[in-house]
């Protein structure tokens, strides 16, 4: 089994183009608040899939997690079935899973592994943690855990 982690990029103030918004110094805080959650929790990633925005690969560094980290286009403004598919690209021995995007994209995929939970509104830091099932991360293959929002 597998402990996956969707983390919501930091604050991160409007401006264009979106792809390179920067976090904020409140989004630096989040991301570092969100770290120290998941390791009181005792959670380490093996690994982190990281959309390219500017404002997630910051999100990931501002968090300190020493994990190796592939950043990927495939997590910009993506729906939540492309959250899996990308997911299932990871080799299977990864004990935690990382990945920071983007809303709309991770509630979607939270709801969709885990129907019938019901998971926060993914404000900017937060993170929300589910146990998967051995197999491939699919519609029903997940259970919430709980969730963190700085």
């Amino acid at each position: 089994m597998t402990v996956l982690a969707l983390l919501r990029h930091g604050e991160a103030p409007l401006s264009v183009p979106d792809e390179a918004r920067p976090i904020s110094a409140h989004g630096r805080e989040q991301a570092a608040r969100s770290a120290a959650w998941l390791a009181e929790q005792g959670l380490e990633p093996g690994h982190a899939l990281v959309s390219s925005a500017r404002r997630t690969v910051e999100t990931f560094h501002a968090t300190g997690l020493r994990c190796p980290m592939t950043a990927t286009d495939a997590l910009y403004e993506c729906p939540g079935r492309r959250i899996l598919d990308e997911i299932n690209g990871v080799p299977g021995d990864v004990a935690v899973l990382l990945v920071v995007a983007h809303f709309p994209g991770l509630p979607e995929a939270a709801a969709q592994l885990d129907p019938a939970a019901e998971p926060p509104s993914f404000t900017p830091g937060t993170v929300v943690l589910l146990d998967l099932d051995d197999g491939p991360a699919a519609p029903g293959s997940g259970r919430l855990r709980s969730w963190y929002t700085p």
